[in-house]
């Protein structure tokens, strides 16, 4: 997709970029100097536009004579990074480029921006540029390029390679090695988020729910996630700390004469999901048949449900306000951490102060579901595909892997205040919790 920019008036000697940029070029090549091109290419992810990005584009920027192209890989390209789910969507992090080059007096008439959806893009087929600017990393694929330039009967481009600063190790012993990057990195930058605030608490939370004492954190997250792990790490940091599992609260709302199990009798039959044995207790398999057969029956069965998970929470809610409003100690305010897969589509997140999110790659959540139920790799991508189906029909059309969602408000992670991943070793997991803990403890005082 190519961006349409306007003219700016080149005569500006204040706008020049050969004035603004000698700031990121001075310090990276000193006096090395640089061979202009009428034609100048470069690419890249470009997600929360640090100095590294900025030294390649002003790079790029003093290099062209007549035209800049620069790639933007796209969205559905970017599944496969570290904390992908983290990346900002094509048009914010565009709209940020752009607006560098425009702080740097690029002209607009001069700027071309595409959209990558695969690793060359148009360099690979349009025979007008003579340089391509990358970063050190990337000049192997800037040989690949002219490989394919040579086959096409083009001449290969120039490289022009910009070897950027390292950055010391950041003192976090648990970091992982494959997130680590010792220079300039998107990813060190996407893993430092985790388990800080995203956006806004909520604060009409109060307004749904009995009792106003408690601060309410709602954990969801695919199956596999980790979240019951994050919940009791949670519950281990302070006592002040309360998990409600809605999953074992379910199992509460089929227990034989409850309200819930007489609705369920009602509308599916006894027959078809009541145990023939006294005291005829829902059978768990009978129903899953049915329910995971046929969407419009599970929403039924949902409907039934989950109006009754939510009222037990609201109850515990206003048990443990009573409990704790005659405490006098300055950690007297309960937190609850609401463990519910199924936050999200249930709309509980209403009563929620935060909403905090567990994400991993879809790998690895497919291999510990197998390996947690003695499943096929089958089954449990199936599993995940039904899961995230339905997330991304609740919250904009974005599943839990999707890239674009932090900073467009859909998708999971763009309903969430605070993310954590449990991708790595337990040791990382805990860091993460204590920082968030301590970030939520500062937001409470």
């Amino acid at each position: 997709m190519v961006e349409s920019l306007e003219e700016t008036p080149e005569d500006n000697s204040e706008n020049n970029p050969e004035n603004k940029t000698s700031e990121f070029l001075e310090a990276e090549k000193g006096a090395r100097i640089f061979d202009s091109h009428d034609h100048v290419c470069l690419g890249g992810t470009f997600d929360r536009l640090h100095n590294g990005h900025k030294i390649l584009l002003s790079t790029g920027a003093l290099l062209t004579k007549r035209s800049m192209l620069v790639g933007i890989t796209s969205d559905r390209m970017l599944k496969n990074k570290h904390l992908a789910p983290l990346i900002q969507s094509f048009n914010r992090r565009r709209s940020d480029l752009q607006c560098f080059l425009l702080d740097i007096g690029f002209p607009k008439s001069k700027l071309e921006i595409v959209e990558l959806t695969d690793a060359y893009g148009p360099p690979a087929y349009r025979s007008e540029f003579g340089c391509i600017v990358a970063s050190a990393e990337s000049v192997n694929n800037c040989h690949k390029l002219n490989e394919i330039r040579t086959s096409h009967g083009l001449n290969p481009v120039r490289i022009e390679a910009i070897d950027l600063v390292n950055e010391p190790r950041p003192g976090f012993e648990s970091l992982p090695d494959e997130v680590y990057e010792p220079k300039l990195s998107s990813s060190m930058h996407r893993f430092n988020l985790l388990g800080t605030l995203l956006r806004p608490v909520n604060v009409d939370a109060v307004n749904h729910r009995k009792a106003r004492l408690p601060y309410v954190i709602g954990l969801a997250g695919p199956s596999g996630a980790g979240k019951s792990a994050l919940a009791r790490r949670l519950a281990n940091v302070s006592p002040s700390v309360h998990v409600v599992d809605c999953d074992k609260l379910g199992h509460e709302a089929y227990r034989p004469d409850t309200p819930c199990y007489k609705a369920l009798l009602n509308h599916f039959g006894f027959e078809a999901i009541a145990c023939p044995e006294p005291p005829h207790e829902i059978d768990r398999a009978k129903l899953g048949k049915i329910v995971f057969a046929d969407a419009q029956r599970l929403a039924e069965l949902n409907q039934l449900v989950w109006p009754e998970i939510e009222r037990q929470v609201q109850e515990f809610l206003v048990q443990l306000e009573e409990k704790s409003s005659n405490s006098k100690s300055p950690d007297s305010r309960p937190i609850v951490i609401l463990d519910a897969a199924v936050l999200l589509q249930a709309n509980w997140n209403r009563f929620c102060d935060e909403v905090w999110i567990a994400i991993l790659t879809k790998e690895e959540a497919q291999r510990r579901i197998s390996e947690r139920g003695h499943l096929s790799c089958q089954v449990a991508a199936e599993r995940l595909a039904r899961q995230a189906g339905a997330i991304a029909e609740a919250t904009g059309g974005l599943d839990w892997w999707d890239v674009g969602q932090v900073d467009t408000g859909c998708g999971p992670v763009g309903r969430a205040h605070v993310v954590l991943s449990t991708q790595w070793e337990p040791e990382c997991s805990q860091k993460q919790v204590e920082k968030a803990f301590k970030l939520l403890k500062e937001r409470l005082s």
